[in-house]
């Protein structure tokens, strides 16, 4: 299993993914630490890498104790991370979307769990913190969809049968 230390993982427990815009970082643990929206240059949302306690992040891992390995799908920079657990292997598969040919305006993280063998139950959060985490977010629902949002930002969270991600 991997281990933080006081909050934190060793920086070589992250592997990066981007579309070209941006760029996340995704620990071993599964969690996304680092990720400035809209563009790479632009204020932190997730900053759990600078600050494990305010700095924000969006954590996804197995509920029980794992081992993990991770790989890049070849020729892509899209990150699979496979968790084995006592009772089953689960593979969470992590990218950073490209929007086509035209550069849209939003960006969009795309992570997938896809039960391997046996079961493993999983939990998240979703912690974000605007303004490279000096400022919390205001949670509403939009059209069924949960939204963190401060000032003139906002993030929307859509799952499929996980439960309320906010």
């Amino acid at each position: 299993m991997t281990r933080r230390t006081e909050g934190y993982l060793p920086i070589r427990d992250y592997a990066a993914i981007g579309d070209g815009r941006t760029t996340a970082l995704v620990g071993r643990d599964g969690s996304i630490d680092w990720l400035c929206l809209p563009d790479l240059d632009s204020a932190s949302v997730l900053a759990a890498i600078l600050d494990s306690e305010r700095g924000g992040r969006f954590s996804l891992e197995p509920a029980v104790a794992y081992e993990s390995e991770r790989r890049y799908v070849p020729e892509t920079n899209v990150l699979e991370t496979t968790f084995t657990a006592a009772e089953g292997r689960v593979r969470v598969t992590d990218a950073l979307t490209l929007p086509g040919a035209r550069l849209a305006p939003y960006r969009e993280l795309v992570r997938r769990v896809e039960g391997v063998a046996g079961r493993v139950p999983m939990r998240f959060a979703i912690e974000p913190r605007f303004d490279n985490g000096s400022a919390g977010a205001r949670f509403s629902t939009r059209a069924g969809v949960a939204v963190a949002s401060w000032r003139r930002d906002a993030v929307a969270a859509l799952t499929w049968g996980v439960g309320d991600p906010l």
